[in-house]
């Protein structure tokens, strides 16, 4: 009776695991994040903020999501080519800025030598406001579970871009006030002779 029901444990779980391995292998290894929000800030904060990756600190939402993680900075530090690497317990990687305009910055990011991201964040002033917007592709090249780290990449960087851009909303929107309060400050002071 016991052994009956051992074998039919087995191809349960034999047949579920082939079921979870076909499923992964028809699931998409592309992903995509695309979020927006608006600042009430100058173009030239945030995008100081976003392309000076000695800042990032500041506002990256990384540090809270996993707290094992650890930059590391290159050389250059902001600008085209600057380039930032990490390691924490979930794994490590590496991101380097490959364009930068006026209004509109690009980066590639390779996670653990198989996980490739492209993206892209664009600044648009209008009136007294920057809209910003980060789109994310991504591509999942592991072996067999590619379909479920898409889904699960997906899932967590739809949060944690939405934390990252109102952390920077938070930050550059301090960061104007403080330099318009510098700015009045000394004009308002008198000047020494």
């Amino acid at each position: 009776m016991h052994i009956k029901f051992f074998k039919t444990l087995i191809k349960t779980l034999s047949l579920l695991i082939l079921a979870a391995i076909l499923i992964g292998l028809t699931l998409p290894q592309n992903y995509s994040v695309n979020k927006s929000i608006q600042i009430n800030a100058k173009v030239e904060t945030v995008k100081s903020l976003v392309s000076d990756f000695s800042l990032w600190h500041t506002w990256s939402p990384w540090g809270k999501v996993d707290p094992s993680i650890r930059f590391a900075l290159g050389e250059p530090i902001r600008g085209i080519g600057a380039h930032q690497s990490w390691q924490s317990d979930w794994g490590y990687g590496e991101m380097t800025i490959t364009s930068l305009s006026k209004n509109r910055m690009t980066f590639n990011a390779l996670l653990k030598n198989e996980h490739i991201i492209e993206g892209e964040i664009t600044f648009n002033e209008v009136e007294d406001r920057v809209n910003v917007t980060c789109k994310i592709n991504g591509q999942t090249n592991a072996p067999l579970i590619s379909g479920y780290l898409s889904i699960l990449s997906e899932y967590v960087l739809n949060n944690t871009v939405s934390l990252g851009l109102n952390n920077l909303q938070t930050v550059a929107q301090l960061r104007d006030q403080k330099t318009q309060l510098d700015t009045n400050d000394s004009k308002i002071s008198p000047s020494e002779n």
